[in-house]
C-alpha cells in the first residue's frame, strides 16, 4: 500500500483507535523483550494455569488421577455432549451413514492423507506444522509479532498452514473415539496433541500470528476435550495438557483482540473462544473475569455484526454463518448451564437464521456470495458445503418456527451434536409448515428474493441491490473487506437448479490475478463499462470508492414481482454513467432483466462505450449459443434449462460469446470454496455503442424432459411470448414531448393477455432517480391511462 492511502487511512482513525493502537504498539515492544522469559515459564513443568481453589484437583492431576476433574461440578460446566457414551450409540442408530463417513475420515487422518482447499497432502511421515505444505518451505521460527505471513508468492497461501493447525481434524478423531472405543484412535489423538504442543511453543512460529486461528483452534480443543471425556478411559496427562494449551490460548486472545483490525468475524471468533474457554472450564485462572467480560463484549458487538434483517454486515454467506456459528455455540452454553442469554442476541440470532431461510436455494445450499475461506465454527464433520441447515434445524427448536423445521429437512448432523437430548426430541415433534412469503426483502442487507415455493423443482431467484460491505468508504480511502463487486447481480434457480450463479471465491494470498477477478464485477451476472468495475480494488482485499446505490422500488402483485435500483459505480468513470436495472419474477413462470446506461456527459454520449453482460454457470452445464437467432443463448443443466434472449433499443450490435477453463480466470472458472477452481462456462453480450443503452434479456425455464412451454416470437424490438393460454407482449416504448414536458416517457411495456384481461407494466428508462413501476390492470378494450403506482421505499 502506497505511503498517500497509508495516510488516507490514518486520517480516519478516531482517538479512541489512536489510543488503542499506541498502546498495542508500547505493549508490543514489552512482550517483545518478556518473551524468552515468558516461554521458559509455560514450558516449565510446574507451570501453574489453575484458579484458586483448585489445589485437590491440581494434586490428581500430578498423580495422573482424573478422578477429581471429572466428579468436580464446579472445575467444569456442562458440556453438549453427556460423558458418557448414550449419545455415540444414539448417533449409530440415527446416521448409518454418517457414522461409516466419520471412521472413514478418522482412518485417513490417523494415516495422514489430508485434503483440502483445493490441494491434498501426504502427513505419514509427520505434519510439518509450521511449513507450506505446497512447497514444504518452512515458515520462520520466533517471536510471532516478528514473523512476515502476508506475501504472495504463486502457489503458497498461509491459509494452507493455518487451516491444519485449527486442529478441527482432531474433533473427528476424538469423535471415531467417542463412537468406537478403538485405542488406535486416542493413540493418533493424543501423539497429534503432544506433537503440535511440542512444536508450536507459546508465542513462537506462524501458527500464533493470529488470534482468530488461536481461536478456532480453542473451539476444536473444547470439542476434542468434550468428546475424549466421554468416551472410556481419558488418560490425565492429555486432559492436563488439552487444559493447558486452552489456558494459553485464552492469555494470547486476551491481548490480541482484533477490536480495529477487524472488527468482524475475527474480533467475534476470539471472543466467543475466550468466552467458551472461561466459561467451560472455571478451573483456569482468571476464567471468571475472562468470562464475563467476553460476554459482555458478545453482547454489546452482535447489532453492529448483523444487518436489521439478520445478513452479516461483511456481505459474505459463508461469513454470515460462521460469525452466527460463535453465537450460537456460546448462547448454547449458557443455556445448557442455566445461565440468561439477552433478549438482544436471541432476537440477532433468530434473525440471522431467518435470512439464511429466506436466502436458502431450493436444493437447501446459500448463494456463493463474497470471500469464502471453508471456515466453520460449528464443525463435526466435512458435511456438504454451502449447506447450513443446522442453523434452520437449532432455529426450529429454540424459537418454536415451524417453517425453519420445513426449510432444514431432515436433522444434519452438526445439529445433532450440539442440541441436547432434550431438544433433540422436542426438535423432532416440531411440526412443519412452509415459510408464509414467496417474496423477500431483506432490506438492510440489499437483497430482494423471488421464488415460486419452497419445493426441490421451486423456482428461485434474488438481485443484489446492497452495500458492499460494511466500513468501507466513498473516497479513495482503502479498507479490507470481504464483500465483492456485485451490485445488481442476479442468480436464477429454474425448477430448483441453479445455473445462474455466483462463480464464488479463489484466494486470499498467491495467485493475485485470480483473487482480484473472483472479486469483480464481471465474475458476476451484471454489466460492467469499458472493461471496469463498480469501484476499485487497492491490493488484497481492500476496496476504495464505494458507489452510491439506489433501491428504487419492489412490487408484488398478481402479474408479478419485481424490483428496480441502480448505482452509480461508474460514475468515477469518464463517462459518469449510471446503471439502472429492473429485474422482474413475470407470473412466477419466467423473468425479465431490464437495464439501462446513461449518462448526462454530452462528450461520453457520443462516444462508443464497450458494455459487457455477464453469465456464470455451473460447471457441469453447457452454454449453447443460438444459431438462428445470435442474440440468444441456452444453458443446459443436469435436469433443467434456461433460454435466454436479448433485445436492445434501436438494435445495437451486440455479440454473444462463450468460454470455458481458459488460461486466465475470465476465462471460464468458478471456485465454489477456497481454491477449489474447476472450468465452467461463462458467457458474455457485449455491444459497442453509444450512451444511453437499454438492454432486455429474457429468462425462460425449461424442463429438459418435457422441452419448453414456451413459444417466443421476436420482431424488431418487441417479443411476443405464449404459455398456456397466456400471452405476453414486451415492447420498447418510445418517448414524446409536449411544451417542454414528457407526455410519454421512454422505456419497456411489458403486457399480459389472458381471455378477458389485459394487464400491463411500464418500466421507466430515463435515470431521474424516480421511482419507477407503472401497473395497469384493466378489462380488454379498457384500458385506461396507468395509474400511479410508484410506492415509496
Amino acid at each position: 500500500m502506497s505511503v498517500i492511502l497509508k495516510a488516507k487511512k490514518l486520517v480516519r482513525m478516531s482517538p479512541e483507535e489512536w489510543r488503542h493502537r499506541a498502546k498495542e504498539y508500547l505493549d508490543i515492544q514489552q512482550e517483545r523483550k518478556n518473551h524468552k522469559v515468558e516461554l521458559a515459564a509455560s514450558t516449565n513443568e510446574n507451570f501453574d494455569f489453575f484458579a484458586a481453589g483448585f489445589e485437590d484437583i491440581k494434586r490428581g492431576f500430578q498423580k495422573k488421577d482424573l478422578s477429581g476433574f471429572l466428579k468436580s461440578d464446579s472445575a467444569k460446566r456442562h458440556f453438549p455432549i453427556p460423558l458418557d457414551r448414550r449419545k455415540a450409540m444414539l448417533f449409530q442408530l440415527l446416521y448409518p451413514g454418517e457414522f461409516v463417513r466419520s471412521i472413514e475420515r478418522a482412518d485417513q487422518f490417523c494415516a495422514g492423507k489430508f485434503a483440502y482447499m483445493g490441494i491434498k497432502c501426504d502427513f505419514s511421515g509427520g505434519i510439518p506444522w509450521q511449513s507450506d505444505p505446497v512447497s514444504r518451505q518452512e515458515y520462520p521460527s520466533g517471536f510471532y509479532r516478528d514473523i512476515q505471513i502476508f506475501h504472495n508468492r504463486p502457489g503458497q497461501d498461509i491459509k494452507h498452514v493455518w487451516e491444519i493447525n485449527r486442529l478441527q481434524f482432531l474433533i473427528e478423531i476424538a469423535k471415531a473415539y467417542y463412537l468406537t472405543n478403538d485405542s488406535k484412535y486416542s493413540t493418533k489423538l493424543e501423539h497429534y496433541l503432544f506433537d503440535w504442543y511440542e512444536k508450536n511453543p507459546f508465542k513462537s512460529g506462524v501458527n500464533w500470528t493470529s488470534a482468530l486461528e488461536v481461536g478456532v483452534r480453542a473451539f476444536s480443543l473444547l470439542w476434542v476435550l468434550n468428546f475424549y471425556l466421554a468416551a472410556e478411559n481419558p488418560k490425565a496427562d492429555v486432559v492436563h495438557l488439552i487444559l493447558k494449551m486452552l489456558y494459553l490460548s485464552g492469555v494470547f486472545i486476551k491481548d490480541n483482540l482484533s477490536v480495529y483490525f477487524s472488527p468482524y468475524n475475527h474480533l467475534i471468533g476470539e471472543v466467543a473462544a475466550l468466552f467458551m474457554l472461561a466459561y467451560q472450564l472455571p478451573i483456569l485462572k482468571n476464567a471468571h473475569i475472562w468470562a464475563e467480560e467476553a460476554w459482555q463484549l458478545l453482547d454489546e458487538q452482535i447489532e453492529k455484526q448483523f444487518s436489521a434483517d439478520g445478513g452479516t454486515v461483511e456481505q459474505a454467506t459463508f461469513y454470515h454463518h460462521f460469525t452466527l456459528g460463535f453465537y450460537l455455540q456460546c448462547a448454547h452454553a449458557r443455556r445448557l448451564n442455566g445461565d440468561p442469554v439477552s433478549q438482544r442476541i436471541l432476537n440477532q440470532i433468530e434473525r440471522s437464521i431467518e435470512f439464511s431461510m429466506a436466502m436458502m436455494r431450493p436444493d437447501k445450499t446459500l448463494p456463493w456470495i463474497g470471500d469464502i475461506d471453508t471456515a466453520r465454527s460449528v464443525y463435526f464433520s466435512n458435511p456438504a458445503n454451502w449447506n447450513f441447515t443446522a442453523f434452520q434445524s437449532i432455529g426450529a427448536v429454540w424459537f418454536k418456527r415451524k417453517d425453519m423445521k420445513k426449510a432444514a429437512g431432515s436433522t444434519v448432523e452438526d445439529a445433532f451434536w450440539l442440541l441436547t437430548q432434550a431438544e433433540y426430541e422436542r426438535l423432532e415433534a416440531v411440526p412443519e409448515t412452509e415459510p408464509a412469503s414467496t417474496f423477500y426483502t431483506l432490506g438492510s442487507s440489499g437483497y430482494t428474493v423471488m421464488r415460486s415455493g419452497f419445493s426441490p423443482d421451486s423456482h428461485f431467484s434474488y438481485i443484489d441491490c446492497g452495500y458492499i460491505a460494511d466500513g468501507l468508504f466513498k473516497d479513495g480511502t482503502p479498507s479490507a473487506a470481504h464483500g465483492h463487486a456485485d451490485l445488481l447481480h442476479i442468480e436464477v434457480a429454474p425448477f430448483g437448479e441453479n445455473l445462474l450463479i455466483d462463480p464464488g471465491f479463489s484466494n486470499y494470498r498467491g495467485d493475485l490475478a485470480w483473487h482480484k477477478y473472483f472479486r469483480s464485477t464481471a465474475a458476476h451476472n451484471t454489466l460492467t463499462i469499458d472493461g471496469q468495475s463498480q469501484l476499485e480494488q487497492v491490493g488484497i482485499l481492500s476496496w476504495s470508492n464505494e458507489p452510491a446505490y439506489f433501491p428504487l422500488q419492489r412490487y408484488t402483485g398478481e402479474f408479478c414481482y419485481a424490483f428496480a435500483g441502480e448505482h452509480h459505480g461508474f460514475m468515477r468513470l469518464p463517462a459518469k454513467a449510471v446503471h439502472r436495472r429492473y429485474f422482474l419474477f413475470i407470473d412466477q413462470s419466467f423473468w425479465l432483466s431490464y437495464d439501462v446506461v446513461h449518462t448526462s456527459v454530452e462528450e461520453a454520449r457520443r462516444r462508443s462505450h464497450k458494455i459487457e453482460a455477464h453469465f456464470h454457470t455451473m460447471d457441469y452445464a453447457e452454454i449453447q449459443l443460438g444459431r438462428t437467432d445470435q442474440h440468444s443463448l441456452f444453458i443446459r443443466g443436469e435436469k433443467a434449462g434456461l433460454q435466454m434472449f436479448f433485445s436492445s433499443r434501436g438494435n445495437a450490435q451486440m455479440l454473444c460469446s462463450s468460454e470455458r477453463g481458459g488460461a486466465g480466470p475470465e476465462k471460464g472458472w468458478i471456485s465454489p470454496t477456497y481454491r477449489e477452481r474447476r472450468p465452467a462456462p461463462v458467457a458474455k453480450l457485449a455491444a459497442e455503442t453509444a450512451l444511453p443503452f437499454e438492454l432486455v434479456a429474457l429468462y425462460l425455464p425449461v424442463k429438459l424432459k418435457e422441452g419448453s412451454a414456451f413459444l417466443v416470437s421476436r420482431e424488431e424490438n418487441a417479443f411476443t411470448i405464449s404459455i398456456s393460454g397466456t400471452k405476453y407482449q414486451i415492447d420498447f416504448v418510445e418517448s414524446s414531448k409536449q411544451n417542454g414536458h414528457w407526455e410519454a416517457k421512454p422505456g419497456l411495456c411489458i403486457k399480459k393477455f389472458t381471455q378477458n384481461l389485459e394487464q400491463a407494466i411500464f418500466l421507466q428508462s430515463i435515470v431521474d432517480g424516480a421511482n419507477t413501476l407503472d401497473f395497469d390492470n384493466a378489462p380488454i378494450g379498457k384500458m385506461a391511462n396507468a395509474p400511479d403506482f410508484r410506492k415509496t421505499l
